[in-house]
């Protein structure tokens, strides 16, 4: 038997569930059934209960081993938003002091994963040191790297920055960034697909991905890299991909570090130039996909 098939039955590893959850009272039930019904079990599984003013809070008390953070209604949604980091940072704050904590799995409320997925990911990182966040892919979805949702950070990677999101536009992107400028490894799985109980950014109106721009120009990506996102983008959200451009044009001004912008910027001309042929490959059967 190879080792991929024997991937389910390696040593037990302690993996945190981080979930964070707004009125999903149709989809949370769903996805917390897949995590407990994982091969490999997480021993803990914290839900932020972000202001739902649904039944969101009412079906995740159904379970009895899933902590809940009850945070407080807000004006609106923080979707999109950099506040978002400080709603999934109160999960994160609660692994602080987990010394047991091997790896976080990052979750989004609407996800579906194989009963496999958590298994596989977490022996193929443990096979491999230096991968510092994997995640499978979205079915449809266009991602050359770890996604939000579904991601799986190893904890001894994240503390030596503080196990927490940077409150600024651009977080998810910053962490797998950061990785990579610290001479770890990322992978994005395509064999690991990932079903969502809706098609995603569904929920974003055009307008907000005005802040996506935004997280684009606080890390420092390139005119060629930021085109190309809005081009797969424009597709099927024209106005989005207007919006995402005025973003990444705009005067905002709370950057990341220097050297971290360099280090994107460096990369992405040296992945252009190269043409590598993994990202071109997704980039274009993806865009030819959409529908």
């Amino acid at each position: 038997m190879s080792d991929e098939n024997n991937e389910s039955n390696h040593t037990i590893s302690k993996v945190a569930v981080v979930l964070n959850a707004r009125n999903e009272e149709d989809v949370i039930y769903e996805t917390l059934k897949h995590i407990l019904n994982q091969k490999l079990s997480p021993y803990r599984i914290i839900v932020i209960n972000d202001g739902s003013t649904d039944k969101t809070g009412e079906i995740v008390a159904k379970f009895s081993n899933v902590e809940i953070i009850n945070r407080e209604k807000h004006t609106e949604s923080f979707l999109a938003r950099k506040q978002l980091a400080e709603t999934i940072n109160a999960g994160l704050q609660k692994l602080q002091n987990d010394n047991d904590c091997e790896f976080v799995w990052l979750m989004g409320a609407d996800l579906i994963f194989s009963q496999d997925y958590l298994s596989k990911i977490v022996n193929r990182m443990k096979k491999n040191p230096k991968i510092a966040i994997a995640s499978g892919v979205v079915q449809d979805e266009f991602s050359i790297e770890p996604r939000g949702g579904g991601r799986i950070v190893r904890c001894d990677f994240w503390r030596k920055i503080g196990l927490l999101y940077p409150v600024n536009y651009g977080w998810e992107g910053y962490l797998v960034l950061k990785a990579q400028s610290m001479g770890y490894e990322v992978e994005s799985f395509e064999d690991l697909v990932i079903t969502s109980q809706r098609k995603t950014g569904k929920k974003f109106e055009p307008k907000r991905y005005f802040y996506y721009g935004l997280a684009l120009k606080a890390l420092g990506y390139t005119t060629a890299y930021t085109l190309a996102k809005v081009l797969l983008f424009s597709k099927n959200n024209p106005k989005g991909a207007y919006y995402m451009l005025k973003g990444y044009y705009s005067k905002y001004d709370s950057l990341y570090e220097p050297e971290l912008r360099e280090f994107v910027r460096k990369n992405q001309r040296d992945n252009i130039t190269n043409l590598k042929s993994n990202y071109v490959k997704r980039f274009i059967k993806t865009l030819i996909n959409s529908k």
